[in-house]
């Protein structure tokens, strides 16, 4: 099995279109880069993406998360979780006082939905009505209160040993994703989102492409990751992109996010990816799991 070099990434994709938008030559100049390099083509991240944040509202809430979450931020009675609202739109409220009180601006930073609002007896409330706003500020605030394990150990032991949420390859609920169109994609800390690339392939059937996130990104704790793309494969690349770090990360559309490297195999494989008619052939769109 031989690697491909740029003489022939180029032939195949001017004769055979191969690829589709090709960039012959590296783009680099303000951007991070992309097009055909010495022995691969680094491809382009579209300006479409499906954010995992997962819409948990206070009414999705089961009785034991509700616990945990409780005796977490309460354990002193300076800070406080209710749900209120019956309507369409529950929603999560979070009780601040004392010494408390001081992240209270750091918390409404970082969910612009989120409203403040004085509720007497020295007290705040910051109410957070976005379904995909909760999670988040429920993320953001339980480590800021690690100190308050002791009064939440026994809630999250119950929370361990029963209920969760489950990502399920087999059952998975596309609910769990924000969509999202723009330039530049903030994806939450230790979340990922889904894209597609800018280019299209049509993979011959003696080929097999392996793709390798860029190193400008893995150096910031953003991993990019995509299966092989199989003989005679074609579509738009689903682009799985993973924020390891505990902070928000940003991802340039239209700019380089991976390269794939092009294996010729020694034989023409027996059976295709066409010839088995495989469930994410010549996808045109960004493309959740699929049995």
């Amino acid at each position: 099995m031989g690697l491909k070099s740029d003489s022939w990434i180029r032939k195949m994709s001017l004769e055979q279109r191969m690829i589709e938008p090709f960039v012959d030559g590296q783009v680099r100049d303000g951007v991070i880069s992309y097009g055909l390099s010495s022995y691969g083509y680094d491809i382009r991240v579209a300006d479409e993406f499906k954010i995992f944040q997962p819409e948990i509202t206070a009414s999705k809430l089961s009785d034991v998360q509700c616990a945990y979450v409780a005796g977490m931020l309460d354990a002193q009675g300076n800070v406080g979780y209710r749900a209120y609202g019956t309507d369409e739109r529950p929603r999560l409220v979070l009780v601040f006082a004392g010494e408390d009180r001081q992240v209270l601006d750091g918390l409404r930073a970082m969910v612009g939905t989120g409203l403040v609002a004085e509720s007497g007896n020295g007290k705040a409330d910051l109410i957070v009505s976005k379904p995909a706003d909760v999670q988040y500020v429920l993320s953001q605030t339980l480590p800021y209160l690690t100190r308050r394990r002791e009064a939440a150990s026994r809630a999250l032991a119950e929370l361990k040993s029963n209920k969760s949420i489950v990502v399920d390859p087999k059952q998975f609920d596309a609910a769990s994703f924000v969509d999202f169109k723009g330039d530049v994609c903030v994806i939450p800390p230790n979340s990922f989102a889904l894209s597609r690339t800018v280019e299209y392939f049509r993979v011959p059937r003696g080929l097999l492409c392996v793709c390798l996130g860029k190193s400008t990104y893995a150096r910031c704790g953003i991993i990019v990751n995509t299966t092989p793309f199989e003989p005679e494969w074609e579509g738009y690349v689903t682009l799985e992109i993973s924020n390891t770090t505990p902070l928000p990360a940003k991802i340039y559309a239209n700019e380089g996010i991976a390269q794939v490297l092009f294996f010729e195999g020694d034989q023409v494989c027996e059976r295709s990816y066409a010839d088995k008619k495989g469930k994410y052939q010549a996808q045109q769109s960004i493309v959740l799991p699929r049995l």
